[in-house]
This record gives structure tokens, C-alpha cells and sequence, in this order.
């Protein structure tokens, strides 16, 4: 630059700075740092071209060089519009190495793509990662553009892979990626094909529809051997999260390599649980599905509701199979992942709330019926199932309502007067639930669950005789507690059994329920004596043959015990038949106890003989705690079975102490609780002079023979309808049980005030939207009351023989 030049320079930024900078170029007009600065002032003000000849003058007056003046002259020349220059100095700054030398050498690769300079641009990425350089917009887009027109495809399809629109079907970056590979371009050599899975497994394997076309364009190049050895290599694997073993798994499938597959499909799934390509690689085809099992069906289901692609159609055949399997927990997760992906889909999403309907999520149910009813109002399964929601969640009326809605819409429906039953009878209306019942068997006999409600209904009011043909249905309930038993003989129905012939009556349900229908063997050995042989609960064979001498028992076991398949068994019967087969004979007892409706406590009248040696030693432990004029009250407060319908029967442990009398001993026969549960007990009980007993040594769950003593040797007992209760009233101790009941009544009472064949056990119900306390009051006035009763009671030693009331 001559004298002249110089001075123009000079001139124009003299102009554009401030008086310091001004200052220091007219004294020292050589030093590159005052025009640097000089450039910088300029670009502040917006003066452009002052700025880049600031640069120019700083570039030209030479060392000491500030190290990114280069970068800020460059940038001037880009704004500038001079695009080769600034790509050069460009250029320069990324060879130095300095903090922009990443920032230069993108602006480069910018700066030529605007002078099409192409061959630049591959030269300057060709040794680069693309996976490195993700975070520069249009890098992608640019990289691939040059490396496609050097002749370098996969490189090119690297690049393309970093531009952040590569996902969508008609952005620059896809239609060129898709050119390349539809037209016939080669994918290049092993070597290439290696280092393009490493530089874009971290986005290869992100779409499946993108991933699909990438990998079959290298098979079709030849190159399947190098993509079976690289496609599990464990720094792909770090490379794509896992994501690239459920694509090997498909390719191993559709190659043949089974092992490889299996291999591949397991540690997908160890990694991403939900992977819908490795679900897939595992489902055998046609020829081999009868082989794989149940599971097949499970992993094609999970498959298909992860998959993106799928249709509502497809997930709602998905849902179907899942609820099927019933997996619990993981199939409500699923079928809720379906619905948040299905929304505008009616029959999904009523298949999803029905299951969640069966699981008592009801809550959960509600808005995806209600969203199927909005967008289809005519929809009947939805309101029939909307129905049992509002049910669950003890809202009879609007369940009554959109029962009603559903039959008309759909007067036989499948179910529709199931459900209207079944609010019917939450509303207390059995005469109208009983109705419903039967209807819905006009339209399908074999629906189980209308034949047991008619069935407990009919029990309800005094129906027995109907009642108890219908309750034989139960063993085809859904999740009906006992498995069926191998048992090879034929049905008894009170046919003559031969001299040496035997009756295999076997127990079914719960503990309680054997206890509870034990009772029936009296009327079985009547007509067959000495000819009945029960298989029972292990921990009951002691106590049944103690109080049925003349009955043979032998424990429940798998395989079952060889003695009840001998061939002198001739016939069998689950216990829970017998009501039906002596309905005139509970008529009879139902009509000589009636009296005992009227009698405020009752006690005796137990058929289950205790061990009397052990009762007494019971009574001189309670006795050595001091209870002398104290009443002595067995308690529990729940199951250890909790679910949603038995939630509403149970009590907090401090309500049971509630019940209880002042200065009276509680004494603990739940068998399971936690801790915290008998600490709430113990403040509760001290509160009002109550001792609290607990028996460490007894085990409450499995000594049933002791339990039976105690509870025999105790004043009373108050629990809900639980094991605990049936024990406590087949020795004949007076129980007070807890009930949550809107017909105020169970079935077990055939429509009377007690149950016939239990008289000691004494029920108080509440609604069920009703609280405890005035219940908790009722009983703990009537124990009150009770108390000299129950102490003289313990006096006269009646326990079980006979009946005793006040």
C-alpha cells in the first residue's frame, strides 16, 4: 500500500473511532494492534467498509500479529460480500489452531458453498468425523452436496445424516440422500462402509423406515459380511444407546442366523425394554409359531404398540392380545400407551378401559370412555363399560344411567344387563338386579358373571333354592380362587354309594370359606356314613378330623394324594355344591334359628371342636394377665389380600380399638401387619385403660389348631368378614364383624337376619359411601352392653356345645 493509499485509509477511519484509537494511529500509523482495534470500533458503529480496511491495514502492517485479528477480518469480508478472500483468511485461522479454528473453518466451508466451489469444500471435510461437527446448521446439507459430487457416497450419506431435517421425506438433505440411493450409486468399498456406520451410528439407526433403506442399499453393494461384523460391535452399540442391536436382530433374522439373532434381540432388550425391532426379530414365522409359545403373541403385541407406523386397527388387535396375557402391571402399561397414542380411536380406546375396568382402575377408564362416547355417542359397549366405572367408583347412579343408555342403544348387548344388574343391586334394588341377571342369560346362557349375580342375589333375599343351583357356575368365573382338581370320578348327586364305596368331597376358595362351608359335611355323612373322605387345607386336617370323627381328611398337595384316586372313590364333589343339594334342610334350620333374630348376642351353636386342653391353657394365660372382670376381645382389622373391593370392607387397626369397650384386653389375631399398624394400635388402646396381647410365639397364619383354642378361650372377637371371623364363630365365641354392604346384607344369611348356620357371628353394616363411626359406635355400645353377659359366659365354660343368647 503506497503513501497515498495509506492516507485515505487513514482518513476514512478517523472518521469512524474514537479519539484514543485516532490518537494512537496518527502516531504509530505502522502498528497492526491500533488498526485492529480501529476495525473493531468501526464494526461496532455498523461501518463496514471502514472495518474491513481497518483489517486490511492491520493484516498489511505485519508482526506482532493479535491473534484473531485474522478471524474478525475474515468476518468483515463475509459481510462484505467477498467470499473467496474471507474463506481464505478463514481458512488460515482454522490452520493456526486458535479458539475459532472449529467457528473459521465451518464460515469457510460457508463461504465457498456461496461460490460453488465444491471441490474446496470436500477437500476441506474429506479427513473430517461428520458425528463431530452435529451442531453446525447446513454442514450437513453443504458436506453432502460436495462429497456426492466428488464421487464419494458414503461420505456423503455420513454428512447427509448430520442435517437436522434428514427425518423428513421431501427436505434437500432426503431427496439427495434418496437420489444417490435410488439411483445405483455404489456405496463403495469395505473400508467405506466401516467408517459410515461409525461416523452415523448415532443417527442411522434413529428412524426405522431411514435405517431400512440405508442398510439395504450396503447389502446391495455386497458388503452384508462387513455389516454382520460391525453392526454389533460394542462401540456402536456405545455410539447409538443400544439402538443399533434390534436393527441386527431384523437383519440377523432375514439372514438366517437364528443364534446371532437370539444373541442380538436379548441384549436389546436388556438395554431398551420397549426396542419394537428386536420385539420383532424374536417372533418365529408361520412355520414356527406353534413352537414358540404364548409368548409369541405377547412380544408381537408389545411390538406393534411401540412401532410408529402402526394403524389404530393393528394396535387395537394388539391390545385385545395383551389383555388376554394379563401381565398386570406391564399390560396396563402398554394399553395406556396405546390410548396416549390412539386418541381419536373409539373401539381402542374402549378396549383399553375395559380392561382397566377389570382391574378396578376405573378412575383410569373414565376419560377414555368418556372420550369414546364424545366422538362416537352411539356407542354401546362404551356406555355399558362407562357404566361399570362409575360402579367400581360406587356412583351407582350415573352407572344405572349409562347402563340404561347403552341397552338403549343396544338392547342385547353383550354384557349390557350384566351391568345394569350390577348397578341395580348397588342401589339395593335386588328384585330389579335379579331381573337384569336373568335377562342377560335369555340373551347369553353361558355368561358367567350374569349367572353369579343372580346367583348371590337370589341368596340375598331367600332364594336358596335357585340360588345355590346357580352358585354351582362359580368354578368359570375369571380368577376364581381354587384350581380345578384332577379328579377322574363322577359328580355325586346324593346317589346310594355302594358298601365299599367312597365320596370325595374337596375343599375350595379360601380358609375362611372351608371353615364357613364345613358345616355342609354334617348333612353329607347323613346320607352316606362313614363313606366321606375330604381333601382340605394341610393346616386344617387336624381340626376337621378332631370335629368329624367319622370323616376321612387328607391334605390338598400336587400331585394329589394317591389314597382319593383309589377305586373305591367313586364319586366326588367340590364342597360348595352341597347347599344345593340340601335346600330342604337349610330351609328347616332357617326356620328353628329364626328365633335367634331376635336376640341381641349369640353364642355356641359352633360345630368345630377346639382342643380343649388347649382352650384352658389359653384361659389361664389370660387369666395370669390379670383380665378377672375385664372382657377378653380377639381383633383384626383386614385381610392380607387387599384389593379395591375389599379396601371398602376394611378398617384402620385404631377403629377396631375404637369399637371396643373402655378398660377391656384386645388381643392381636391378624396374622399379618406392619409395624406401624400395631404401634397405632397400642396409642389408640392406651388412650382409653384397653391392654393390648400379642401371642409372639403363636403363628396366627399357619397353626390354625391353636388359633381355633384361642379363639374359643376369648370373650368375644371383632374383626371384618374375614378368615378370622369364620373361625371365631364355627367354635361358637360370639363375633361382631364390620361390613360394607348397600343391601345392608350378605348372601351367606339366605335373607335373614343371620346367617343360619353361624349364629354367634352378629353383622354391622354401613352404606358404602357411609364413614365407620356411627358403626364403630353401634358396635361398641353393643359390646358394652354385652359385657356381663360375656363374663358369665366365660364363667359357665360354654363353649361350643348347645347355644347360648341373651
Amino acid at each position: 500500500m503506497d503513501k497515498k493509499d495509506q492516507e485515505v485509509t487513514a482518513s476514512a477511519t478517523l472518521h469512524s473511532i474514537g479519539r484514543d484509537h485516532a490518537v494512537s494511529i496518527l502516531e504509530t500509523p505502522g502498528d497492526s494492534e491500533a488498526w485492529d482495534r480501529a476495525g473493531q470500533d468501526c464494526i461496532r458503529l455498523q461501518d463496514v467498509p471502514s472495518a474491513l480496511s481497518s483489517f486490511k491495514r492491520s493484516e498489511a502492517s505485519g508482526p506482532p500479529f493479535l491473534q484473531n485479528y485474522l478471524y474478525r477480518l475474515a468476518m468483515a469480508l463475509e459481510i462484505s460480500g467477498q467470499f473467496d478472500a474471507a474463506a481464505a483468511r478463514y481458512i488460515r485461522v482454522h490452520r493456526q489452531g486458535s479458539e475459532h479454528s472449529r467457528d473459521a473453518l465451518y464460515r469457510a466451508i460457508c463461504c465457498l458453498n456461496q461460490t460453488k466451489a465444491q471441490n474446496e469444500i470436500a477437500g476441506l471435510l474429506v479427513s473430517l468425523n461428520p458425528a463431530e461437527w452435529r451442531e453446525y446448521q447446513h454442514l450437513g446439507l453443504i458436506g453432502g452436496s460436495a462429497m456426492s459430487k466428488l464421487g464419494k457416497p458414503s461420505q456423503a450419506a455420513s454428512w447427509l445424516l448430520n442435517d437436522p431435517d434428514i427425518s423428513a421425506p421431501d427436505t434437500p438433505a432426503r431427496l439427495l440422500l434418496n437420489a444417490m440411493i435410488d439411483g445405483g450409486t455404489s456405496v463403495g468399498s469395505s473400508e467405506d462402509v466401516r467408517r459410515f456406520i461409525f461416523e452415523s451410528a448415532h443417527t442411522i439407526f434413529r428412524e426405522l423406515p431411514l435405517c431400512r433403506k440405508l442398510l439395504r442399499w450396503i447389502l446391495r453393494c455386497g458388503h452384508g459380511e462387513t455389516l454382520a461384523s460391525i453392526i454389533v460391535d460394542p462401540r456402536i452399540v456405545a455410539l447409538s444407546n443400544g439402538a443399533n442391536l434390534g436393527f441386527a436382530a431384523i437383519f440377523f433374522r432375514d439372514a438366517g442366523l437364528n443364534d446371532k439373532k437370539t444373541l442380538a434381540s436379548r441384549k436389546a432388550l436388556v438395554l431398551r425394554p420397549d426396542d419394537p425391532n428386536a420385539l420383532r426379530s424374536i417372533l418365529p414365522d408361520e412355520n414356527g409359531f406353534h413352537t414358540f409359545g404364548a409368548n409369541s403373541a405377547i412380544l408381537w403385541a408389545k411390538a406393534v404398540i411401540i412401532c410408529p407406523e402402526t394403524e389404530d386397527f393393528s394396535a387395537n388387535e394388539a391390545i385385545i392380545a395383551l389383555k388376554i396375557a394379563d401381565l398386570e402391571i406391564l399390560t396396563t402399561r402398554y394399553l395406556m400407551r396405546a390410548a396416549n397414542r390412539f386418541k381419536a380411536s373409539p373401539m381402542l380406546l374402549y378396549n383399553v378401559a375395559s380392561h382397566l375396568n377389570e382391574k378396578a382402575l376405573a378412575e383410569m377408564a373414565t376419560p377414555l370412555l368418556r372420550r369414546a362416547i364424545l366422538m362416537h355417542p352411539s356407542y354401546a359397549k362404551a356406555w355399558s363399560s362407562l357404566s361399570v366405572s362409575m360402579s367400581v367408583m360406587l356412583d351407582f347412579e350415573r352407572g344405572l344411567k349409562a347402563s340404561l343408555r347403552a341397552l338403549i342403544v343396544d338392547p342385547k348387548l353383550q354384557s349390557g344387563h350384566t351391568n345394569l344388574a350390577m348397578a341395580y343391586r348397588g342401589l339395593g334394588r335386588l328384585d330389579l338386579a335379579i331381573q337384569a341377571g336373568k335377562r342377560q342369560l335369555e340373551i347369553s346362557p353361558n355368561d358367567i358373571i350374569a349367572r353369579m349375580g343372580v346367583a348371590f342375589n337370589d341368596l340375598c333375599i331367600g332364594a336358596i333354592e335357585e340360588g345355590f343351583e346357580y352358585y354351582r357356575s362359580r368354578w368359570a368365573q375369571k380368577g376364581f380362587p381354587s384350581q380345578k382338581r384332577p379328579f377322574p370320578q363322577k359328580e355325586w348327586t346324593l346317589q346310594k354309594i355302594p358298601k365299599d364305596g367312597k365320596v370325595l368331597i374337596y375343599m375350595e376358595q379360601g380358609m375362611g370359606d372351608e371353615f364357613m362351608f364345613s358345616w355342609f359335611l354334617h348333612y353329607a355323612e347323613e346320607c352316606a356314613p362313614g363313606k366321606i373322605i375330604v381333601e382340605c387345607d394341610p393346616r386344617l386336617t387336624k381340626i376337621f378330623s378332631r370335629s368329624f370323627p367319622s370323616i376321612e381328611f387328607w391334605p390338598l398337595s400336587s400331585p394329589v394324594q394317591k389314597r382319593l384316586l383309589a377305586r373305591d372313590v367313586l364319586y366326588k364333589i367340590p364342597i360348595g355344591h352341597l347347599p344345593s343339594l340340601f335346600t330342604p334342610r337349610i330351609r328347616k334350620l332357617i326356620t328353628d334359628r329364626w328365633a335367634l333374630a331376635h336376640q341381641k348376642c349369640v353364642a355356641g351353636y359352633g360345630w368345630i371342636i377346639p382342643d380343649f386342653k388347649k382352650v384352658s391353657q389359653w384361659r389361664h394365660k389370660l387369666a395370669s394377665m390379670g383380665y378377672g372382670e375385664r372382657v377378653c376381645i380377639g381383633i383384626s382389622w383386614r385381610s392380607g389380600n387387599i384389593t379395591r373391593a375389599r379396601e371398602s370392607q376394611y378398617l384402620k387397626p385404631e377403629e377396631v380399638v375404637e369399637s371396643l369397650p373402655d378398660d377391656s384386653i384386645a388381643v392381636i389375631l391378624q396374622y399379618v401387619f406392619e409395624d406401624f399398624e400395631l404401634q397405632a394400635i397400642k396409642r389408640a388402646a392406651a388412650e382409653r385403660g384397653i391392654d393390648v396381647v400379642r401371642f409372639d410365639g403363636l403363628d396366627l397364619k399357619n397353626n390354625l389348631d391353636d388359633v381355633a383354642s384361642l379363639s374359643a378361650a376369648l370373650d368375644a372377637i371383632v374383626t371384618p368378614l374375614t378368615s378370622t371371623a369364620f373361625i371365631g364363630g364355627v367354635v361358637g365365641t360370639p363375633t361382631w364383624v364390620f361390613r360394607t354392604a348397600t343391601t345392608g346384607n350378605i348372601w351367606q344369611q339366605l335373607g335373614t337376619p343371620r346367617i343360619p348356620w353361624i349364629p354367634s357371628i352378629h353383622l354391622f353394616f354401613r352404606g358404602a359411601h357411609a364413614p365407620w363411626d356411627p358403626t364403630i359406635s353401634e358396635m361398641r355400645q353393643a359390646l358394652s352392653d354385652a359385657r356381663n353377659w360375656l363374663l358369665a359366659r366365660r364363667a359357665n365354660a360354654n363353649i361350643v356345645s348347645g347355644g347360648d343368647t341373651v
